[in-house]
C-alpha cells in the first residue's frame, strides 16, 4: 500500500509541476525563514545557559527612585557571601580600561575586568592553563583569553608566566592563566582578567556601601532552590545590610532586587549594564514574522491542493467505489504533503546555508548551523512535520469527503471557494500588517536618526584622556598644548560625554521637602563646553573666565528647575546640594539627550572642573586631517607613545540604536519574503482560475467580449480579495504598531499617507501577480478552447 501511494504521489508531482513547484517553492522559503529566525531566536534566549548550574545563578540591581542600575555598592560581594547562608558563592566585576605594555608595543584594551577569586567558581569559561582556585588569588595576577595571549605573545603556551605592565608601566602583572576565547553567547565579554586586589587598594573602605560602581554576582547554595520566596527573603536581608551599613551618611537609598543570569541579555533596562545586550521584544516580533510566514506558506499549499480537488475528484470516487476507506485516504494525501514537505525541506536546506553568511552579517552574529546538533536537528524535524501537517490537514480531509456517486457523474468537487477565499484574505492580511508596520519601523529609526537632541553632533571628534600620571596635571599641560595651535580651533575637556551620562547624585535645595529626595546624572566641563557642543542656554549664563566664579556654583538642565518646581528665570541663584556640596545655580541650559530616547531626559547638573576623561573637538568639513595631526602632536608631547583612543559623537549616538537599525533590516526582509509568498499562493490561483475558465473565456470573445473587459473580469475576483484584506489588516497594524511605538519617549506618528501607499502598493503587487495569466487568457484564440466542442 505504501509503494501505491508513493507513485501516486510522484504521478501527480509529475502531472502539475508548475503547481507542486509553487508548492515546493513556497514551503522551501517559509521553512528557510522560519529556519534562520528560530536560529537567531535560539542563540538570543540561550545567552549564558552554558554555564553550570545557570539556573542558580543571580546578579544584584538597584533602583534609586525611578532610575534603575546594574551596578551596586561593591560592599554587598563579602557581606551577602559571609551573611547570608542561602548564598554559596559571591563575585564583583569592575569594568575598565588598561593601557598595556608588552616589551616596546603598548595596547589600549576596553575589555577589562578586575574580578575577585570566586569569579571563575561562579562562572564557567574553561582555561587552557592554570587553576580556576588560584589564578587570581595574587594581586598582581592577571587571565588572558587565547586570543589576547596570541596577540600579545604569539601563542598560549608562551604567555604563561610572563609579564605584562599596566597604566603606563606603573604596575607589573604576572599571566597566571590562560582563558578559552568567551563564547558570543555570554553577557559578559572581555579580553582579560585582573585581580581586583589593586582596585581594593585605590577605594577608601568607608565608602564601600555608598557608590554605585561594581556589578556583583552570586550563586545559591546547592541545597537552595531559586523559589520566589528565597529570592525575597534574600533581598529584604541585603536591603536590611545596606540600611545598617548607611546609617547617618550622605548615601542614596535603594531597592535591591535579583536578576537570573539567564535572563540578563534580553532583559537588561538599566544603566551602566554591559554593551551589546538584546531585547525581548525583538524576540517576540521576529518569532511571529516567523510565525506568520510558516503560516501563508501553509496557507498556499492549503489553497492550491483545495483548487486542484477537482482533478483528482475522480480517483478519489474509484478508490472509495472499490473499497477504499476515508482514513486511507486521508493518510494518502497526509502522506503526499508530508513528501512535499520533505522535499521543500531539502531546498530550504539549501537556502539556508547559502543565506546564512548574509544574515549573520545582517544581525551581527556569528550563529553556526550545524544539522549535527540533535537540538538543531529536532527543531527542524519538528517544523516541517507541523509544516506538513498542517498544510494537508484540511486538504487530506476536504477532498477524503467527496461522494464517489457525486464526482463519478461530476458533480459538487468544486466547493470550498469561500474557504479558499478567506484564507487569501487571511495571507494578504498578515502581508499587509507586515508592510504597514515595516514602513513604521522605517520612519521611527529616521525619526530618532534626525531628531533633534539639544545639541549639534555632527562633525565632533572625541579622544579619551589616558588614565596615567596626574590626571589636573595632564588636563592643564593638553590645554595649554592645543591653545597654541591656531588649527584645533573650539575643544572642551568633560568628565562624561553627552551620549553616555552614567553618574547619580542626591540633590536637596533649600526649602524643599526634605523627606524628598532627588536623584540627578552629574558631570564635570570647563568653560568651553556649551559652546564646543552647540548647546544653548535658556537662563543664566554658563561658566566663564571673565568672571570670578566659584567652583561650586552649577549649571543645571529644564528638566531640572522643572523637578524642583521652578521657572528657569526663578531658579538663577537658588542654593542647591549636590552629595552634600552646596552651590548656587549659575545657568540652565536647554534640555539635551544624554541617553537613548527609550527614556525621558533626567535631571541634570554640571560643575566646572579643570580635569576630565575626555577632551571634544568641533571640527569642520576638509579639516579633520590637519586637525588630528595637530592633537596627536599635543598628545604626544603630554603622553608619550601612550595608545590613543578617539571616535565621534554622531557614531556613539547611532551605536545607541544599533540593536534597532538590525532587527528593522531584518524586519524589513522577512516583510518582503513573505509579501512574495503570499503572490506566489495568488499566482497560483490565478493561473487555476485561467485554466478552468478557459472556454469560459473562449465564448465571452466569440460573443464579442474585448480583451480589457476579460482581463477586468478575470483580475476582479483578485482585487476584490485584495481590498478586503486592506480592511481587515489596517485596524490591526494601527494597534500594533501604536503599542510598540509607545516604548519610545520620543516617537514619530503613524500618518494615513501610510495605510494610503500600503494599500495602493498591494493592489499594484496583486494586480501583476495575477495579470500576466489573465492577459495570457484574455488575449489566447478562442478557436484553440473551443475546437473540442
Amino acid at each position: 500500500m505504501f509503494h501505491n501511494y508513493l507513485r501516486t504521489a510522484l504521478r501527480n508531482i509529475r502531472r502539475n509541476p508548475l503547481f507542486t513547484g509553487l508548492n515546493i517553492f513556497g514551503l522551501a522559503t517559509g521553512l528557510a525563514c522560519s529556519i534562520l529566525i528560530f536560529s537567531w531566536v535560539q542563540d538570543e534566549v540561550g545567552y549564558d545557559s552554558f554555564n553550570a548550574g545557570a539556573e542558580r545563578i543571580f546578579r544584584l540591581t538597584a533602583t534609586v527612585k525611578d532610575i534603575e542600575s546594574s551596578a551596586v555598592p561593591y560592599g554587598f560581594a563579602n557581606a551577602i557571601r559571609t551573611g547570608i547562608p542561602s548564598i554559596k558563592n559571591a563575585t564583583r566585576i569592575h569594568i575598565d580600561q588598561k593601557i598595556i605594555s608588552v616589551g616596546a608595543r603598548k595596547f589600549d584594551e576596553k575589555r577589562v575586568f578586575q574580578a575577585d577569586t570566586n569569579f571563575l567558581r561562579i562562572f564557567n569559561y574553561p582555561l587552557l592553563r592554570g587553576e580556576a582556585t588560584a589564578v587570581l588569588r595574587s594581586p598582581n595576577s592577571i587571565v588572558l583569553t587565547e586570543a589576547t595571549a596570541i596577540k600579545y605573545f604569539g601563542s598560549a603556551d608562551q604567555a604563561m608566566g610572563k609579564s605584562v605592565f599596566v597604566d603606563n608601566d606603573s604596575v607589573t602583572m604576572q599571566v597566571t592563566g590562560i582563558l578559552r576565547n568567551i563564547p558570543s553567547n555570554s553577557h559578559l565579554q572581555f579580553d582579560m582578567l585582573l585581580s581586583i586586589d589593586n582596585w581594593d587598594q585605590t577605594m577608601d573602605p568607608q565608602q564601600s556601601w555608598r557608590f554605585f560602581d561594581s556589578h556583583v554576582y552570586f550563586q545559591l547554595a546547592d541545597a537552595v532552590q531559586p523559589s520566589p520566596a528565597v529570592l525575597k527573603m534574600i533581598t529584604r536581608q541585603m536591603e536590611a545590610m545596606r540600611a545598617s551599613a548607611i546609617a547617618g551618611t550622605l548615601a542614596v537609598p535603594a531597592s535591591i532586587s535579583v536578576q537570573p543570569l539567564e535572563k540578563i541579555h534580553l532583559y537588561s533596562h538599566y544603566r551602566n549594564d554591559y554593551p551589546g545586550q538584546g531585547n525581548i521584544s525583538h524576540v517576540r516580533i521576529l518569532s511571529l514574522v516567523a510565525l506568520f510566514i510558516l503560516v501563508i506558506a501553509c496557507i498556499n499549499f492549503m489553497n492550491l491542493a483545495t483548487a486542484l480537488s477537482g482533478v483528482r475528484a475522480k480517483e478519489v470516487g474509484l478508490r472509495k467505489t472499490i473499497g477504499a476507506l476515508r482514513r486511507q485516504l486521508v493518510l494518502q494525501f497526509i502522506g503526499e504533503s508530508m513528501l512535499l514537505s520533505f522535499i521543500a525541506l531539502g531546498l530550504a536546506l539549501l537556502l539556508v546555508f547559502a543565506a546564512l553568511p548574509f544574515f549573520n552579517e545582517l544581525a551581527g552574529k556569528s550563529i553556526p548551523f550545524n544539522l549535527a546538533s540533535p537540538g538543531l536537528a529536532a527543531g527542524v524535524l519538528a517544523i516541517t512535520v507541523i509544516t506538513g501537517l498542517l498544510a494537508g490537514s484540511y486538504p487530506a480531509f476536504y477532498i477524503s469527503s467527496f461522494s464517489p456517486i457525486k464526482v463519478l457523474k461530476g458533480e459538487g468537487v468544486l466547493r470550498g471557494a469561500f474557504l479558499r477565499n478567506g484564507l487569501v484574505v487571511l495571507q494578504f492580511a498578515v502581508s499587509i500588517v507586515l508592510m504597514v508596520s515595516t514602513v513604521v519601523v522605517y520612519q521611527q529609526l529616521r525619526f530618532v536618526h534626525n531628531r533633534d537632541i539639544g545639541f549639534d553632533r555632527n562633525n565632533l571628534l572625541y579622544v579619551s584622556i589616558p588614565r596615567v600620571g596626574s590626571r589636573m596635571q595632564n588636563s592643564a599641560a593638553l590645554r595649554s598644548m592645543l591653545r597654541q595651535s591656531t588649527r584645533i580651533g573650539d575643544f572642551t575637556i568633560t568628565g562624561e560625554l553627552p551620549t553616555d551620562m552614567n553618574s547619580i547624585r542626591p540633590m536637596t535645595w533649600r526649602g524643599a521637602n526634605d523627606r524628598i529626595m532627588i536623584n540627578c546624572s552629574y558631570t564635570n566641563v570647563d568653560e568651553q563646553f556649551i559652546q564646543t557642543f552647540g548647546m544653548k542656554m535658556v537662563a543664566g549664563r554658563f561658566y566663564s573666565n571673565e568672571f570670578a566664579d566659584s567652583d561650586s556654583d552649577y549649571v543645571v538642565n529644564e528638566t531640572t528647575v522643572r523637578t524642583m518646581g521652578l521657572s528657569p528665570d526663578a531658579a538663577i541663584g537658588k542654593t542647591i546640594a549636590v552629595r552634600g556640596v552646596e552651590g548656587r545655580i549659575l545657568g540652565v541650559v536647554k534640555d539635551f539627550n544624554f541617553k537613548a530616547v527609550y527614556q525621558p531626559i533626567e535631571p541634570l547638573v554640571m560643575r566646572r572642573w579643570p580635569s576630565g576623561d575626555f577632551i571634544v573637538f568641533r571640527c569642520t568639513p576638509g579639516n579633520l586631517p590637519d586637525k588630528l595631526s595637530e592633537i596627536r602632536k599635543a598628545l604626544r608631547a603630554v603622553f608619550g607613545d601612550t595608545p590613543i583612543r578617539y571616535g565621534f559623537v554622531d557614531q556613539d549616538i547611532d551605536h545607541l540604536y544599533t540593536a534597532d537599525a538590525r532587527m528593522g533590516r531584518i524586519f524589513n526582509i522577512f516583510s518582503i519574503l513573505s509579501v512574495v509568498v503570499s503572490c506566489l499562493g495568488l499566482f497560483g490561483l490565478a493561473t487555476f482560475s485561467t485554466q478552468r475558465r478557459t472556454k469560459e473565456i473562449g465564448i465571452r470573445k466569440v460573443l464579442g467580449s474585448g480583451e480589457a473587459s476579460i482581463v477586468l473580469l478575470l483580475a476582479k475576483e483578485f482585487l476584490q480579495l485584495v481590498i478586503l484584506s486592506l480592511a481587515v489588516a489596517f485596524p490591526i497594524a494601527w494597534f500594533v504598531m501604536d503599542k510598540w511605538l509607545r516604548e519610545f519617549v520620543y516617537r514619530t506618528t503613524i500618518s494615513p499617507w501610510i495605510f494610503a501607499a500600503t494599500a495602493a502598493a498591494a493592489v499594484l503587487v496583486a494586480f501583476v501577480t495575477v495579470g500576466y495569466q489573465t492577459i495570457r487568457a484574455a488575449v489566447a484564440n478562442p478557436v484553440n478552447s473551443l475546437r473540442s466542442e
